[in-house]
């Protein structure tokens, strides 16, 4: 009796094993996850400080999404309470948070994106193949290397104003 007891089960066990073994697949994920948080307190200035400690209630949040089979990294990116109205954003690079560096991408100017300026909140999304070590049309850096300068912690997204032109709010861009 015992022996049919464990003849009926051994099925049923193994096909628990393959099912979890399913689930517990070690194949990596195709996609990198960014985000940058765009703060007033993160803008810098010449000698390094804060530049914008008068418009607090100014944010925004900008995502990104890497896929790594096609190289293609699409974002989306929102902002609002800037005390006045909006005129630019870009990505940055290669700059820690402490430092500023050249404009890489135009949302304004880049074919592959859109962006809602002249406000005080709006919203951007696009997206770019990094996948070639050639620069893009509207890059002023390779895709791979605004990659690698992603990765790195070393590029930045800011929106800028007409009262702030050098840039109301900003966020280092992160990866997740």
């Amino acid at each position: 009796m015992q022996k049919r007891v464990i003849t009926c089960l051994l099925p049923v066990a193994l096909a628990f094993a393959a099912t979890a073994s399913c689930n517990d697949s070690t194949e990596p994920s195709n996609t990198i996850s960014y985000v940058a948080n765009l703060r007033a307190s993160n803008e810098v200035n010449a000698n390094g400080t804060s530049a914008n400690v008068n418009s607090p209630n100014s944010t925004g949040t900008w995502t990104g999404t890497l896929n790594t089979s096609t190289n293609v990294l699409s974002w989306t990116m929102t902002y609002s309470g800037l005390v006045a109205n909006s005129s630019a954003s870009h990505i940055h690079a290669q700059a820690p948070t402490t430092s500023t560096a050249n404009v890489v991408l135009n949302f304004a100017t880049f074919s592959g994106s859109t962006i809602t300026l002249g406000a005080t909140s709006g919203t951007a999304s696009g997206s770019i193949n990094l996948g070639t070590a050639a620069t893009p049309p509207s890059l002023t850096i390779s895709g791979d290397s605004l990659r690698k300068a992603i990765d790195a912690g070393q590029a930045y997204v800011n929106v800028h104003s007409s009262q702030y032109g050098a840039g109301e709010i900003r966020g280092q861009i992160v990866k997740q």
